[in-house]
């Protein structure tokens, strides 16, 4: 074929399609593969959908104190059920849906993928999604994965409705973590700096924590306090777990094999002592993951058999009992003020 000849046939082929550079047939018209690969028609109805007064004013009402969670790193947010309940409450349900636009890509331990935001038939917002992955975590699959990158592709695009834009109003998350939160110390992990992180101040002690950040100190204090929940345990126990220390999980990974035949796996747990633990109970390497993802205490039951020592048994940390008034508790929250918040 001539190049004027293939010319005419690519001026009367459909953009959407996909052109066979040899022969200039046209070929079927493709899904979007990967973020950025766009099919035209996601646009349909942009700028056109007619959102009520009463319902913009729902959407875009002040987000209540409660609603809001806060990072350890500072952050603060509202957890994806929040915005699905409020896109139900404004539109109702079954008249918004997210349409993906390309397939899930994986760079390191990310995963990502492309939705737009549909209400009523019309396009509202795009945006990209992500969520952490490690394969080794043995509570969290492939698919849990690629679910959470879709929770966290709805808030995004919420934006563009103008939903919880106070996250993202830097005056306004000061405020909040003034009136609302408070820095701590926690235990230091072997290797890493310790830095303080942040909490609600109505919110249960870290099991680690180990006392308020104090602003006038720029150090880590060298002797650190324990924190209420530790005084608490300690002062009803004082040997509560048979000697046993209370300890974080760090990280948990796994190896597979085979011996005569039979599949195993082995669990290899990192306690927030540093100390490496073997087992190859697939019930404990659970409650070992939901304690590093939870960030709750456990005790360890252990023996040591030739270079690996290895855990017999894991039990979570009880609560602590808190039925009883503690004058100590009182006296640490009353003394808390504008003055101890590090600003």
């Amino acid at each position: 074929m001539s190049n004027t000849a293939m010319q005419k046939v690519i001026d009367k082929v459909d953009v959407s399609g996909v052109l066979d550079k040899h022969t200039g047939e046209m070929l079927s018209k493709p899904e979007p593969e990967e973020i950025g690969n766009i099919a035209p028609d996601i646009f349909a109805g942009i700028s056109t959908l007619d959102i009520p007064k009463d319902i913009s004013d729902k959407l875009t009402q002040p987000v209540k104190m409660e609603d809001i969670e806060i990072k350890p790193t500072g952050e603060i947010y509202l957890s994806h059920v929040r915005y699905r309940k409020m896109l139900n409450d404004a539109f109702g349900m079954g008249n918004w849906s997210l349409r993906p636009l390309g397939g899930f890509v994986k760079t390191g331990s990310v995963v990502c993928r492309e939705y737009a935001l549909y209400i009523k038939g019309k396009y509202a917002a795009s945006a990209i999604g992500e969520q952490n992955y490690i394969e080794s975590n043995a509570q969290m699959t492939w698919s849990d994965a690629c679910e959470a990158t879709k929770s966290n592709v709805i808030m995004r695009c919420c934006k563009d409705l103008g939903i919880g834009l106070e996250m993202w109003d830097k005056k306004f998350v000061v405020k909040f973590q003034k009136e609302f939160c408070v820095q701590v110390w926690r235990k230091p992990k072997q290797g890493k700096e310790n830095k303080p992180q942040w909490r609600l101040k109505e919110s249960e002690p870290f099991f680690d924590e180990t006392g308020i950040v104090d602003p006038n100190k720029k150090q880590v204090p060298t002797q650190k306090e324990p924190s209420v929940t530790q005084q608490r345990t300690e002062s009803k126990h004082e040997q509560p777990y048979n000697g046993q220390p209370v300890v974080g999980i760090k990280s948990v990974t796994c190896k597979t094999g085979e011996t005569n035949g039979k599949p195993w796996t082995k669990y290899f747990i990192t306690t927030s002592e540093g100390e490496t633990l073997t087992t190859f109970d697939k019930n404990i390497a659970l409650l070992a993951e939901k304690a590093k993802a939870e960030d709750f205490g456990v005790i360890i039951s252990k023996e040591t058999k030739g270079k690996y020592t290895n855990i017999v048994g894991m039990e979570r940390m009880p609560e602590p009992d808190f039925s009883e008034p503690d004058e100590n508790l009182e006296k640490l929250a009353g003394d808390i003020g504008e003055a101890d918040i590090p600003f």
